[in-house]
């Protein structure tokens, strides 16, 4: 019991018998360690006139049984500046013989809007945790639910945790849990492990409980057979907790928020409440192996019966108990038709059950429905069972509608539907694309993906069985297939959606002509040709005569181009139009067609019917800018009514002064692309010749009664393959090491580089400079050096040999090749120190220097006495040292020791330091 009512109760007794019990420690009994997990939840207020403010709180603690702690008040913290409410127990059952379930409810009014944190801070936890440093029964226990209240928003309960947080795992078997969480108003919930918190004293902030650590993160685990880490997840949107590798046995907490998110109008997410789940999991040493069941997430269409059969199997031949535990699949508000798990069946070893659920338009939403399952073993009296508990997500989707063959009138579509099943739809959105997209959707696939080709064109109440398409006001293509596809969504909460109804297309009268060729017949600056031709339209009964065809023309393949009338004729008959005098080499070119009819009876063709454009096919054709590849990659583009993707399109190249068809390719709507490899009859390209190219489209309106394929071509592209700008093969004047150390020279130094062209007939001769780079060392860049048009380069005033180089070829044109071999050059090392020297002013052996002293970078030289004393330190480059000490001063006859670390000049900067150690005598 509480601290206050026993000491109240023990102030009615005699004094005797609270010195005694204050010695033996009662005070700290009743905050013995029991807490073992828990949560709380908040529902809205359902009654007559519900308040949005008011809430109705229930918290499930559990307990250890053996504890003589009690609970029998908690101190709840509303968090609405600072209020507490004191909450008597309502509860207490046992729900297994170590553990109890304490139920505590109460009600709370927030004075306004705003989001409040409801929590309760019990002492003490459990002993024993070993995810917790010690000693875990001196830790108090925190739970906590946010709610988030708008008065312009619906009215929203916390998810619900159906699942006893109270689990138990085997030793190196695979656990699983979930905690069922269910949200009466269908919002949508997230899962994520955090670390348990608690207060660390009566005023302290809420933090997290020291030493915490996820259960596989305690011990160093792996699985049994030692193949994989150990690791303990949670599925963020499940909420399936794993734990794939218990190795010790005892006691462990976790804790998890289960967040709850609602959709706006904007189709955005709000997150708007979250529950803190403390929950224990117990990991035994036992043989007994936990039972698994065998899930599939699902959907079912509303307002039909899901049948299923679940299986669980025991890997031990234990009979199986497989109940539903818990989750969201069955409203309130549904409790006269709930979900079921009939016929159960057991043998050993496996045990099976019929779930079945009748569901209704009313259970449509986007986020799935989840039922736990739980299989635990069947054992002797007294043995440990284990169980499996795993989440079935079951999505239930609206029906399809029904749409009924379309009608088409004068340029537009009236499209009919079925009433739609379902009464609580929102809305019917109405997609449409020009040609059958033969979409059936997939198990489970509501609404029209963009993969379809379908455009939204419109959206009407889901009591309506009408649309009225007319392209916005625009009128539709004559002559074109359109077709359409619709399905229903559902309001708010929900958020759900149908399947695609099916695909209904109609084509629209074809009383128009249609632009069926813009060809290229010559290629020209001056005197380039273009053929246009056009159809006779279908059906004019309805037309006022006299007709009328008027044939424009701008220059480039965009639209909004300035046209230029080229032809006007009634004739009917006289569809075919050539133009000439274009340059067709530089220019595409594109053409539109107008259909005109009278105004009335016996007027002028004045009304423009119809207008349809398309332009020519331009093609260009180039080499590869770098690397030494033998193609082209020929491109072409177009802009035309008809559709260029449901045919390959030709590729003509000039073989012996005739055009050869040498393949075909796919191409989409709009453009296509070849590259030319040279493959035709096995010759391959030849650098320097110019090859030469045209395309032919092939297209299609995909209209009956109208010519295909519609051939066009494009202009012929003469291109040449260029020849490579191949670097020269390079050279360098080597260093004789054993002619230079017996006679070495003073820099400055040079280095003599020539190189040859290449000569291969793939290689361009006309070269006007040569470039060369350089390098002193090996971890350095490249550096451009000088340029010259000569083949041989001398790179003078040097300190050293040391360096790297690199020549490149530019030829006439500006194309710079890619860099020649690499050619590098060392310096010869020799560094011999003399052990005696004479400094008596004869200028014979006065002063202590190298023997060889080239390519000496730098040098740092220090001397020592016989007592390993320093006497003297230099850093002259050729030491130079007349056996004198740091002040200047002659140093007595003797030995001395010296040590000098040296850098050199070398191409490898990792070889260019070393260090010399000797000795060396003084002689006067």
């Amino acid at each position: 019991m509480p601290n206050r009512l026993r000491l109240n109760y023990l102030l009615s007794g005699s004094l005797l018998w609270v010195l005694l019990l204050l010695l033996a420690g009662s005070f700290n009994e009743v905050q013995a360690t029991h807490i073992r997990a828990g949560d709380i939840t908040a529902r809205k207020d359902t009654t007559a006139n519900p308040n949005p403010r008011r809430f109705f709180f229930r918290m499930t603690i559990y307990t250890n049984r053996n504890s003589t702690a009690e609970d029998l008040v908690a101190i709840i913290n509303t968090g609405a500046g600072g209020v507490t409410l004191e909450v008597p127990r309502k509860s207490v059952r046992q729900i297994s013989p170590e553990t109890d379930e304490e139920i505590f409810e109460w009600e709370y009014t927030y004075p306004s809007d705003g989001q409040f944190t409801t929590y309760w801070v019990g002492e003490n936890r459990d002993n024993n945790i070993l995810n917790m440093a010690a000693p875990s029964d001196q830790r108090s226990f925190f739970i906590a639910t946010t709610i988030n209240i708008n008065s312009l928003r619906a009215l929203n309960s916390t998810p619900v945790l159906t699942v006893q947080p109270i689990d138990d795992a085997v030793l190196f078997q695979r656990f699983t849990h979930n905690p069922g969480a269910y949200d009466a108003d269908g919002d949508s919930l997230s899962f994520k492990l955090i670390a348990p918190q608690h207060r660390a004293n009566p005023s302290g902030d809420i933090t997290v409980v020291p030493g915490y650590s996820l259960p596989s993160n305690t011990f160093q685990c792996t699985t049994a057979d030692g193949s994989a880490p150990a690791y303990f997840t949670m599925d963020v949107l499940t909420g399936q907790i794993e734990w794939n590798a218990p190795c010790v046995a005892g006691k462990y907490n976790i804790a998890f928020v289960v967040e709850e998110w609602r959709r706006g109008a904007n189709g955005g997410y709000v997150k708007i409440g979250e529950v803190i789940r403390d929950m224990r999991i117990t990991v035994e040493d036992t043989k007994n192996k936990p039972p698994r069941i065998e899930l599939r997430d699902t959907c079912v269409v509303a307002g039909t019966v899901l049948r299923s059969v679940i299986r669980a199997t025991d890997p031990d031949g234990d009979l199986i108990n497989l109940t539903i535990a818990g989750g969201g699949i069955v409203p309130p508000a549904r409790v006269n038709n709930p979900a079921t798990l009939t016929n159960i069946q057991q043998s050993p070893g496996l045990t099976t059950g019929t779930f079945q659920w009748a569901t209704t338009c009313n259970d449509v939403r986007e986020s799935p429905y989840q039922v736990v399952f739980r299989a635990e073993d069947i054992r002797a009296d007294g043995a440990e069972r284990l169980a499996d508990v795993q989440a079935w997500n079951i999505r239930v989707i609206g029906p399809p509608p029904v749409l009924n063959e379309p009608q088409n009138a004068d340029r537009n579509v009236t499209l009919t539907w079925d009433p739609y099943l379902c009464e609580n739809a929102d809305k019917i959105r109405i997609y449409r694309r020009e040609g059958p997209s033969n979409f059936v959707p997939d198990e489970c696939q509501t609404g029209v993906p963009a993969s379809t080709g379908y455009v939204l064109i419109g959206e009407v109440d889901a009591g309506d069985v009408t649309f009225f398409d007319n392209n916005g006001g625009a009128g539709l293509e004559a002559g074109v297939e359109y077709c359409y596809i619709i399905y229903a969504t559902f309001p708010a909460r929900g958020f759900g959606e149908s399947l695609a109804s099916n695909e209904v297309c109609i084509v629209i009268n074809q009383d128009i002509p249609y632009l069926t060729n813009v060809t290229v017949d010559e290629t020209d600056e001056t005197n380039g040709q273009i053929t246009v031709k056009w159809t006779q339209p279908i059906e004019v009964e309805d037309l006022t005569p006299p007709l009328e065809y008027r044939l424009y023309r701008a220059v480039g393949m965009e639209p909004g181009g300035t046209f230029t009338e080229v032809k006007r004729t009634r004739n009917m008959a006289d569809t075919t139009f050539v133009d000439r005098g274009l340059n067709t080499v530089a220019n595409a070119y594109r053409y539109r067609l107008e259909f005109y009819q009278a105004p009335s009876a016996g007027a002028q063709p004045t009304s423009l019917r119809d207008s349809t454009e398309a332009s020519s096919v331009y093609l260009t054709a180039a080499a590869p800018a770098t690397g030494d590849a033998k193609q082209f990659t020929l491109t072409w583009n177009y802009d035309v009514p008809w559709d260029n993707s449901v045919y390959t399109h030709l590729i003509y190249r000039r073989i012996d002064n005739t055009f050869t068809l040498i393949d075909s390719v796919t191409a989409t709507g709009g453009s296509g692309s070849y590259t030319d490899q040279g493959a035709f009859g096995g010759e391959e390209l030849v650098r320097g010749e110019d090859y030469c190219y045209y395309v032919q489209t092939r297209g299609s309106y995909e209209i009956e009664g109208l010519p295909e394929p519609l051939l066009n071509n494009s202009q012929q592209v003469c291109v040449a393959l260029p020849k490579l700008i191949c670097p020269p093969v390079l050279s360098i004047d080597q260093l004789n090491c054993a002619v230079f150390n017996q006679n070495p020279t003073e820099p400055p130094f040079q280095n003599v580089l020539t190189w040859v062209p290449d000569a291969s007939p793939d290689c361009t001769q006309d070269i006007a400079y040569y470039t060369i780079y350089f390098k002193p060392t090996l971890e350095d860049e490249f550096t451009k050096l000088d340029t010259t048009s000569a083949t041989t380069y001398t790179h003078t005033g040097l300190q050293s040999f040391a360096g790297c180089y690199v020549v490149t070829a530019t030829d006439v044109t500006g194309r710079e090749s890619v860099f020649s071999n690499e050619v590098c050059k060392d310096n010869c090392i020799s560094f011999i120190l003399p052990n005696i020297i004479t400094p008596n002013g004869d200028n014979l052996n006065d002063v202590f220097r190298p023997k060889n002293r080239a390519f000496i970078k730098s040098l740092k030289f220090k001397v020592f006495n016989r007592w390993g004393v320093q006497v003297y330190e230099g850093n002259d480059s050729n030491i130079n040292w007349p056996g004198v000490d740091k002040d200047g001063n002659r140093l007595s006859d003797g030995t001395y020791y010296y040590e000098a670390e040296v850098e050199f000049f070398r191409l490898d900067p990792s070889q260019a330091r070393a260090t010399y150690k000797g000795w060396v005598e003084i002689v006067r």
